[in-house]
């Protein structure tokens, strides 16, 4: 029997035979982030590929089968991470210049560690391979896992999956911070969990129009379609490029969306009882 296969199926830790056709090629890495989906297990569920709006997850002919990301499609927006109750997707960058990458990772614990924090980064098998430095946060909520990234050398990106914070905050800390909330916690995107923090910081590495904001973050592309978050985003971005309201692009969006019942759709409207 091939030992690192059963290594998987004995203590749950992938090796590099079992992320055979999960990786991307040396031209779709250069791209930007993708996905990279550690499901191993063939059980009903599919939240992953429901929520991907760019179809980079193959479809399935069975809700059991195995997840495979289309990588020519992938853009790493993270959506399909953050409602995997797996905890099995991460969202890789090995796309910039130099010997550094990032690694989005799923994080169901609290206190978030802050942007700027030494963390340790840990490897599958949970043991300690380096301090890492956190360049990002994505806050949780409703249904959606929170994620962080992590800046590490590009050749452990295929290796780092876990992170332990060194210390600790004192619980009286941790709630007294709470309490007084500074306005980088100012959630922006209702629908979508976005928070004042993640649209400064997406402005800051470079996405510079609203329709670049949404596909990035989801902000504005939840059932009021920008109804709540709209303004304030164009606001940021305005500011930032030095402009007034009026000269900024507004971007495209939607009608805002509320569910409709199948037994209104079979009433039909009071007109079309008149015509019948």
């Amino acid at each position: 029997m091939n030992t690192e296969i059963s290594l998987l199926r004995r203590e749950g830790l992938a090796v590099a035979e079992d992320l055979k056709g999960r990786l991307p090629d040396e031209v779709d890495k250069k791209r930007g982030p993708y996905a990279v989906i550690e499901c191993f297990e063939e059980i009903p569920c599919n939240p992953c590929v429901v929520s991907c709006r760019f179809d980079a997850i193959l479809p399935f002919k069975d809700i059991n089968d195995l997840p495979f990301v289309d990588f020519s499609a992938c853009t790493g927006c993270a959506v399909c991470a953050r409602v995997c109750p797996g905890l099995a997707i991460f969202i890789v960058d090995e796309s910039m210049d130099g010997d550094m990458g990032t690694i989005m990772l799923p994080y169901e614990y609290l206190p978030l560690p802050e942007k700027g924090r030494q963390v340790l980064a840990r490897g599958r098998d949970g043991r300690v391979l380096f301090p890492a430095t956190v360049v990002r946060v994505m806050k949780g909520g409703r249904g959606k896992t929170a994620l962080v990234s992590l800046e590490v050398p590009k050749e452990y990106l295929q290796e780092v999956r876990s992170f332990s914070v060194e210390e600790e905050e004192d619980a009286s800390q941790c709630s007294c911070a709470s309490a007084n909330l500074s306005e980088e916690s100012i959630v922006v995107c209702r629908c979508e969990g976005v928070d004042l923090e993640e649209i400064r910081d997406l402005i800051a590495r470079g996405y510079k129009t609203l329709d670049e904001i949404k596909h990035r973050s989801r902000a504005g592309m939840g059932p009021c379609q920008g109804r709540s978050c709209r303004q304030v985003i164009l606001n940021e971005l305005a500011r930032d490029a030095g402009v007034s309201l009026e000269e900024f692009e507004a971007g495209s969006f939607r009608p805002p969306t509320t569910p409709i019942s199948m037994d209104i759709l079979a009433k039909g409207s009071e007109e079309d009882a008149e015509n019948s």
